[in-house]
């Protein structure tokens, strides 16, 4: 199964630590499939702060993930764990949440699980603003356009708690 993610960072050594957030991904949730360039963008939200330094990775889920998620009677339980794990990284990392959009050394957003559409409290997917974004929506057509036609956004099922 694979999962997107968008890395992004505006603070310290951004190269440094999207190099280190794809090897925490690898070894936290699973080899990397694909890999966008890095990409540097001014901010989204809130614009009076540093440029970003992006990237997109396509992720295939380790087994013991991919099985959560397989089942409808966890997937709930095994969507928050996968975003436990990535903010953990983030956390790892430096990421402070101090105020929304502000600047941070690193930033970890889901984006697609396959075609899967899920949404509550905690987490959207597909993530609601990545066709918005140029530095997730853009780097994806330009790059990993394959991804669109692979696992169309707005098919699958959708599954609301």
């Amino acid at each position: 199964m694979h999962l997107t993610i968008a890395l992004g960072a505006n603070l310290g050594d951004r190269e440094a630590t999207l190099a280190t957030a794809r090897q925490l991904i690898q070894d936290r949730i699973g080899p990397l499939h694909a890999v966008s360039s890095l990409q540097e963008t001014p901010a989204w939200g809130r614009t009076d702060q540093p440029d970003f330094l992006n990237q997109v990775v396509v992720v295939v889920l380790k087994e013991e993930l991919d099985n959560r998620l397989a089942n409808t009677s966890t997937l709930s339980v095994g969507l928050h764990h996968l975003l436990d794990v990535v903010q953990s990284i983030e956390s790892e990392l430096g990421r402070q949440r101090k105020e929304h959009w502000g600047p941070r050394t690193c930033d970890l957003d889901l984006i697609f699980l396959r075609d899967l559409r899920f949404e509550d409290e905690r987490l959207s997917l597909p993530h609601p603003w990545w066709r918005e974004r140029d530095f997730v929506g853009g780097i994806i057509r330009r790059e990993l356009g394959w991804l669109l036609l692979e696992y169309p956004v707005g098919g699958g099922h959708r599954v609301l708690v």
